[in-house]
């Protein structure tokens, strides 16, 4: 169930340092806006956090955007990867490289604002593991064929892989503390976007818990999603997570030299 229950306000500056993931691929039109807005957000509020830009090789100028801003904010970092990989390897590998005490991956598009990270943190207060979603109002302003996308993955995901129920499994809008992406994240396998699905998996496998917060949510254009390349690999990953547990796979770590990050020249 959706958790709505009114949390108190957290006391500002925040007293926890934040690691901020953002994979990016081909964004130099919308990145710049998002980093602007997120920094505005994080600089006046936290005195220590990171912002980590996992670029999935890009041929575009979305690197050499990063780096104008790691000029001005030494909290900006980039991280490119040596080819096309996929947005789960971004996210894996930047909150597998992030140092504070919470981690939180997000979108690139910006589409759910970073503010709504307020209503998270009073969830965790406390707590040495657990995990915060965002939960998406619904999707008036996707096109019929990305709600009917969106649809066929979470039943899939329901069919193949969850044992439990999970309201909205591809929100980009996660929040985790630092001991619990430590548990996760070195475990998780998947290259593509049901990256989200296999972490609910690894959550549910390990008894992580895991709260429910609805967020403000944005359609924005520009999406990079390639629909017949999802449609053809994804169903694909949903298999090969439910077999990578038959298998005994999940019981064992991703060696750090075996990451795809790592064996590609």
């Amino acid at each position: 169930m959706v958790d709505t229950s009114k949390q108190q306000a957290f006391p500002m500056p925040f007293p926890h340092s934040l690691s901020v993931v953002i994979p990016t691929y081909k964004e130099e039109h919308r990145l710049p806006q998002t980093l602007r807005e997120i920094l505005d957000y994080l600089v006046p509020r936290f005195p220590k956090f990171e912002v980590i830009i996992v670029d999935d090789n890009s041929p575009d100028g979305t690197p050499q955007i990063v780096a104008g801003f790691t000029r001005q904010y030494p909290q900006v970092r980039l991280i490119t990867h040596p080819g096309k990989i996929g947005k789960g390897a971004a996210v894996r590998h930047g909150c597998i490289d992030a140092h504070c005490d919470y981690v939180l991956f997000m979108d690139a598009d910006h589409a759910t604002p970073i503010a709504e990270v307020e209503t998270f943190f009073p969830h965790l207060t406390g707590q040495a593991e657990g995990a915060v979603v965002g939960v998406r109002p619904q999707e008036t302003g996707n096109s019929r064929v990305r709600r009917l996308i969106s649809l066929t993955c979470k039943l899939l995901s329901h069919l193949i892989v969850f044992q439990k129920s999970i309201v909205d499994s591809q929100c980009g809008f996660k929040l985790f503390t630092a001991t619990t992406a430590a548990r996760l994240f070195p475990y998780a396998r998947v290259n593509g976007g049901m990256i989200d699905v296999e972490l609910f998996f690894l959550m549910h496998k390990l008894g992580v818990p895991c709260h429910f917060v609805p967020v403000t949510w944005k359609n924005k254009s520009g999406s990079r999603i390639n629909f017949i390349a999802c449609a053809m690999r994804d169903p694909t990953d949903l298999l090969r997570i439910r077999l990578r547990n038959l298998t005994g796979l999940y019981e064992r770590p991703v060696d750090s030299q075996r990451q795809p990050w790592n064996t590609r020249t």
